[in-house]
């Protein structure tokens, strides 16, 4: 669920890209990456997490990402790899505001592909989601291979028939930014429509235009990408690393539980230089006793 400053008027909603090992969730990370303008987009960083590599940044979706006043950060999450546990999965997903579920159009992968929306599916669950509530969009990775799937032909094995499903290539970088921006646009339409606590006066001046949910196999528009275009990377000025080296401020989250191998998962909110991350904090409790 999508977290509100009201002192910065922004927006912080939870973008995860979810599939198999090798998939290409990682590839789709560092393109999206490295296409956006600096001026638009935090630190890419990683952390690991149950023996595993967890990738994110933030960014600013330029002209489409306004409620109002107020503006939406999206943070963008993935693991790299094969991720063994789903207490991992789900640490990732949870406050999850939209997924992009890559997919293998190989046919040898479908298989992996089944398993991976299966565990989607659980992980969800245990959030107390559904993948017929959640904006999703279904990539169709690795599409310009000569024996990949048709779009139609993937959804159905799937099991995902009638949701936006998009060719793409990660290794090359076509049509990554469509899905992107495709569940950007999903997204901010439920953000719209979910009520958030506002001020009313923001509630009332939302005037984002309304964009038509894109069909199976078809692109949006080029104006959805264009507002990002791909630059070199600026150099950084003196003002931007003197609030890089700004002391970060951390902010413990509402939901702190105890995971099902004994940890105590403690959500924090970590700012610096006016860039916000959501994480959690993983620790091992153990009690010694003595006389």
């Amino acid at each position: 669920m999508a977290l509100v400053n009201h002192a910065k008027k922004e927006i912080n909603a939870k973008i995860v890209y979810f599939g198999a090992a090798q998939a290409g969730k990682a590839t789709n990370l560092s393109f999206i990456f490295k296409k956006l303008k600096p001026d638009f987009r935090g630190q890419f960083k990683s952390m690991n997490v149950q023996e595993c590599r967890m990738l994110f940044f933030d960014f600013l979706p330029s002209g489409q990402g306004k409620l109002g006043d107020y503006t939406v950060r999206f943070h963008v999450y993935t693991v790299q790899g094969d991720v063994p546990q789903d207490s991992t999965w789900k640490m990732v997903l949870k406050g999850v505001d939209g997924v992009i579920f890559v997919a293998d159009a190989s046919p040898a992968r479908q298989a992996e592909n089944q398993a991976a929306v299966d565990r989607l599916r659980n992980c969800l669950r245990g959030h107390g989601l559904s993948l017929d509530e959640l904006p999703l969009v279904v990539q169709s990775n690795k599409n310009d291979r000569v024996d990949a799937l048709s779009l139609q032909e993937l959804q159905q094995s799937l099991g995902l028939v009638g949701l936006s499903t998009m060719p793409a290539s990660a290794a090359s970088g076509e049509g990554v930014l469509e899905c992107l921006f495709t569940l950007v646009k999903q997204v901010l339409k439920r953000l719209r429509e979910s009520g958030l606590d506002l001020p009313d006066e923001t509630a009332e001046s939302q005037t984002v235009s309304e964009n038509e949910p894109v069909a199976a196999g078809t692109q949006p528009p080029s104006s959805t990408v264009a507002a990002l275009p791909p630059v070199e990377s600026a150099p950084t000025t003196s003002g931007q690393a003197m609030a890089e080296n700004a002391a970060p401020s951390v902010e413990i989250l509402e939901g702190v539980c105890l995971a099902e191998d004994g940890r105590l998962q403690i959500p924090l909110s970590i700012s610096r230089g006016g860039i916000s991350h959501r994480m959690t904090l993983n620790l091992a409790i153990s009690l010694e006793y003595k006389r």
